[in-house]
């Protein structure tokens, strides 16, 4: 029996000079999964959100792994 899926979305919008949404889960498109990523924004000073640019990371240590040294 698979285990079932919880919602392990938090964001913090106080913490950082940037909101930082943990686990935020995404369908994928090409199968019935889906994965957890992690998203960092810039505060908008108007609050109206806008279109940015976007890094994507991918690792196979999982998402939270500190990639130092």
């Amino acid at each position: 029996m698979p285990n079932q899926i919880r919602d392990l979305h938090k964001v913090d919008n106080e913490s950082f000079p940037y909101i930082f949404e943990q686990n935020a889960t995404v369908p994928l498109k090409t199968s019935s999964d889906l994965v957890r990523v992690n998203v960092y924004r810039p505060k908008d000073e108007a609050g109206k959100g806008g279109k940015h640019p976007v890094l994507v990371t991918y690792g196979p240590y999982g998402k939270d792994i500190y990639y130092g040294e």
